[in-house]
């Protein structure tokens, strides 16, 4: 539970809606439609997502502290 009178508390659920929310449109479409016509568009989206990360210069030790963040993250929505 986040503290309502606290308004980063209030985006970061507003972003963790939003995020569960497209999750959720991914998982319908990806039940609707069959693979190769999905497949091929995750593939891009992924593709893309890796070259933007190669060509970002994040340094090992700060793709190192988001990876942890992320961990942290997943911990505590579990928890949750």
């Amino acid at each position: 539970m986040t503290d309502s009178s606290d308004p980063l508390a209030e985006k970061h659920e507003r972003n963790r809606e939003q995020r569960r929310a497209e999750v959720e449109r991914w998982v319908t479409y990806i039940q609707e439609n069959p693979p190769d016509v999905w497949g091929p568009q995750l593939n891009t989206l992924i593709e893309s997502q890796l070259e933007a990360a190669r060509e970002s210069g994040v340094s090992a030790e700060q793709r190192e502290r988001v990876e942890q963040a992320g961990r942290e993250w997943a911990e505590e929505e579990r928890e949750t």
